[in-house]
């Protein structure tokens, strides 16, 4: 199970994006912007924290979570205005 959502927020605002990632044995989560890889993580909940949203952090942020059974992957858009 892999979830991510949309969101829209206002310049200047601090922004969460978390996907909580469930299975056995436990998959190791890439969360990646525009095909660029952003961070990664070994537990069932991963956070990208953005510190004062900008206007180029507006964009499409992909998380896929991966283990010997497969690969799940979700995709959520940023919108900063």
């Amino acid at each position: 199970q892999v979830a991510l959502s949309d969101q829209s927020v206002l310049e200047g605002q601090d922004v969460s994006m978390s996907v909580r990632v469930r299975g056995e044995p436990k998959p190791i989560i890439y969360c990646r912007r525009h095909h660029a890889e952003e961070a990664e993580g070994a537990r069932g909940l991963f956070t990208l924290h953005i510190l004062a949203a900008e206007r180029t952090d507006t964009g499409f942020y992909t998380c896929k979570a991966v283990n010997e059974y497969g690969t799940k992957q979700c995709e959520a858009k940023l919108r900063t205005r």
